[in-house]
C-alpha cells in the first residue's frame, strides 16, 4: 500500500497577538506588586490609629488618676464610714468586732479593702467566718459565723473550752460546763498554739464524744491521750475504739446491742461496763471486776 504524505503548514507568528500576551502579563507583574503595598499601606494605617487610641486612652486615665487626687479631699466627706452594722453575735459583742476593723474616724468607705477587713476580724478566736460588704455611702455591713464550743478539754492546769475543730476559745480555770463532754490526755500548753497535729486529739474527741453521746444520753468523759485506745466513760459503761474505725465499730455494736443484755446506760446497777471494740468484727464485754 502506497504511504501517503502530508504536508503541515508552519504556524505564523502573529507579533501583535505576542505584544498582547506580553502587555498582559506585564499588568498582572504590575497589578500584584501594587496590591503587596497597598495591603502595606493599609496595615501601617490601622496600626496608627490603634496607637493613637491607645495613646489618647492611656493620657485620658492618667488625667483622670491626677483629677481624682487632686479633688480626692474635697470628695473624701461625702463617702465617710459613718456606721457599722453586724449580724449573727451570740459570744461576741458589737464592740470587738469594731475593734477588730481598727478603722481610723477619716476613713472613706472607697479606700477599704473588704477582703482584709474580713480577715483581721477572723483573728478573733469565736469568729470562724466573716463576710465585709460595703453599701453606699456610709454604711459596712458585717455577717458573722461564730464557732460552736463542743467540749471541755481538762489538763492538770485548768479547763480550756474548744470548739469541734480543736480551736481554742477561753480559758475557763477551774470552771466547768457541765452541757459538754469531757476530754483529758491534752497538752494544754500545745493546743493553745493552735497546731494542726496538736488538734487532732481534740477533734477526734469531738466526734467521738457526739457519736456516742447520741445514744446513750449523759456526759461522755473520753481520754484521747492515745488515740489507738480511747477510752469512753459514759453512765456507769466505759468503751475502748480506736481512731482509725471509730464509726464501724460503734456501728457493729449498736447492731449487737438487743442480744447484751447486761449492759445498761443507768449508771449504776449493770454487770458489765466495759466494752471494747478496737478489735475487727469483735465486741469484747468485760463484767465487774
Amino acid at each position: 500500500m502506497p504511504l501517503r504524505w502530508r504536508n503541515t503548514r508552519p504556524t505564523k507568528l502573529n507579533p501583535r497577538a505576542n505584544a498582547r500576551s506580553d502587555s498582559s502579563l506585564e499588568r498582572r507583574r504590575g497589578g500584584a506588586t501594587s496590591g503587596y503595598w497597598s495591603r502595606l499601606g493599609r496595615g501601617l494605617l490601622i496600626t496608627l490609629r490603634v496607637m493613637a487610641t491607645v495613646t489618647v486612652l492611656v493620657g485620658g486615665c492618667s488625667g483622670l488618676f491626677v483629677l481624682a487626687r487632686e479633688i480626692g479631699p474635697l470628695t473624701r466627706e461625702w463617702f465617710l464610714v459613718r456606721s457599722v452594722s453586724v449580724n449573727g453575735l451570740h459570744h461576741v459583742t458589737r464592740k470587738e468586732v469594731i475593734g477588730r476593723l481598727a478603722l481610723k474616724p477619716d476613713t472613706a468607705l472607697y479606700s477599704i479593702n473588704p477582703t482584709w477587713l474580713a480577715e483581721r476580724i477572723k483573728t478573733h478566736p469565736w469568729i470562724k467566718d466573716a463576710t465585709v460588704v460595703l453599701k453606699p455611702l456610709h454604711e459596712i455591713h458585717i455577717e458573722i459565723v461564730e464557732r460552736e464550743p463542743a467540749v471541755v478539754v481538762r489538763t492538770v492546769a485548768e479547763n480550756l473550752l474548744t470548739d469541734a475543730e480543736g480551736v481554742l476559745l477561753a480559758r475557763l480555770g477551774s470552771s466547768d460546763d457541765p452541757t459538754l463532754p469531757i476530754l483529758s490526755g491534752v497538752d494544754g500548753k500545745r493546743l493553745a498554739q493552735g497546731r494542726a497535729e496538736d488538734r487532732r486529739p481534740v477533734q477526734v474527741g469531738a466526734a467521738l464524744a457526739r457519736m456516742v453521746g447520741q445514744t446513750t444520753g449523759g456526759r461522755p468523759d473520753i481520754n484521747v491521750g492515745n488515740l489507738n485506745n480511747l477510752v469512753v466513760e459514759v453512765q456507769g459503761v466505759t468503751f475502748q475504739f480506736s481512731e482509725s474505725s471509730m464509726n464501724q465499730q460503734w456501728s457493729r455494736f449498736l447492731k449487737m446491742r438487743p442480744a447484751l443484755r447486761d449492759v445498761a446506760f443507768d449508771g449504776e446497777g449493770a454487770r458489765a461496763n466495759e466494752i471494747d471494740l478496737r478489735f475487727a468484727d469483735r465486741v469484747i464485754v468485760r463484767g465487774r471486776g
